[in-house]
């Protein structure tokens, strides 16, 4: 727009040289038609004067109409030049602050993002450490259940060792040291041994062999000429007792191993220790075997 003004202003400048170049020529223009006009029809002199005139102050009433339109455009531009400033600095001002909000804006976004993603990673990092206290607990609690289960069993299995224990105890009965607990124990042995034995026939050989003497020894009898006394409750030589006796009873001189021994020989050499007891008439008449 001001450019287009001072155009303006310069075509008013040029216009102010050409009237005074027309006026300058319009003088000689009639200076040379008076000097002329001699020779010419008054008439015609008259009518190109009037003509020359007229051209003349028609280019100047348009120079003036040309200056007039100028300045009008020169007042009408200088009274909007404040207009139009204020218009750029309220555009720019406009732009400014659209720039600071959108500049807030994004800075907005950018610290909502960074707090978005802060609180992601510690909720992610919470989820992970109760994830890790979870699993710790239930390990804790499985370790402690088994140890429970492990304590339970054990107790079990010693109560049920104990209770085995005091069953047998229970069921093993308790003999007396003496001659009618020797036979009894003895008997309980055969009997679960394979070799059933009265308690008469083991009271009667121990009574005739040695007089219910553990310890005796017979130091006269052709066994002992051999070099193999009879020895214990019912009088068995070593080689014999070695070959009858049962495993966990191998002492000679125990009466229940000694009795033991006895029996299964007999078992063995004449069908039991009864039949033995039997055929030397009931004891009556005894004699050794």
């Amino acid at each position: 727009m001001r450019k287009s003004v001072s155009g303006l202003r310069m075509s008013r400048t040029k216009a102010l040289a050409v009237t005074g170049a027309l006026a300058v020529t319009g003088a000689f223009i009639a200076t040379g038609v008076a000097a002329h006009a001699s020779s010419n029809d008054n008439h015609k002199v008259t009518a190109a004067v009037s003509t020359a005139k007229a051209g003349q102050d028609k280019a100047a009433a348009d120079l003036i109409a040309q200056r007039a339109a100028a300045d009008a455009v020169a007042n009408r531009d200088a009274s909007r030049a404040p207009v139009d400033a204020a218009a750029d600095k309220a555009a720019a001002d406009k732009a400014a602050a659209d720039k600071a909000a959108a500049d807030k804006a994004a800075a907005d976004a950018a610290a909502k993002a960074a707090a978005d993603k802060a609180a992601a990673d510690k909720a992610a990092a919470d989820k992970a450490a109760a994830d890790k206290a979870a699993a710790a607990k239930a390990a804790a609690d499985k370790a402690a259940a088994d140890a429970a289960a492990k304590k339970a069993a054990d107790a079990a299995a010693a109560k049920k060792a104990a209770d085995a224990a005091a069953a047998a105890k229970a069921a093993t009965p308790v003999y007396a040291n003496n001659l009618d607990g020797w036979i009894k124990q003895a008997v309980a042995i055969l009997n679960a041994n394979g070799t059933p034995t009265s308690y008469n026939a083991i009271y009667q050989a121990a009574m005739h062999e040695s007089a219910g003497n553990p310890n005796a020894v017979n130091g006269w009898d052709s066994n002992a000429a051999k070099g193999t006394p009879s020895i214990g409750l019912l009088q068995v030589i070593q080689p014999t007792f070695n070959a009858y006796m049962l495993k966990g009873h191998g002492n000679i001189y125990n009466p229940v191993d000694n009795i033991i021994a006895g029996a299964r020989y007999a078992a063995d050499r004449y069908g039991s220790l009864d039949n033995v007891v039997a055929a030397r008439c009931g004891g009556s008449c005894w004699f050794g075997y």
